[in-house]
């Protein structure tokens, strides 16, 4: 599991919307989510290997539309996982 945090050439509807339309079509991207702050957007990604992330992250990743920059976290450990919702 890698957690990818991706900033944009620019801040705008366009550039925005035209990065989601890109990152929904890719199998490996589990989640995304757009961020406040430094970054623009949150990304979840699992790969069977990091061979397995470098290969989408250079053939595929970096090239979407309006990227300027990604930071990528490799998780070593999951210490807690959930999808359950804490409604009480």
């Amino acid at each position: 599991t890698i957690f990818g945090r991706v900033k944009l050439t620019a801040q705008t509807r366009d550039a925005s919307s035209k990065f989601a339309e890109a990152i929904r079509g890719r199998p490996e991207v589990l989640d995304c989510y757009t961020t406040m702050g430094e970054w623009d957007f949150m990304l979840k990604v699992v790969m069977r290997d990091i061979k397995a992330f470098e290969a989408f992250f250079l053939d595929h990743l970096s090239k979407l539309p309006y990227v300027q920059s990604i930071n990528s976290s490799v998780t070593v450990t999951a210490i807690k996982e959930s999808t359950v919702l804490p409604i009480l």
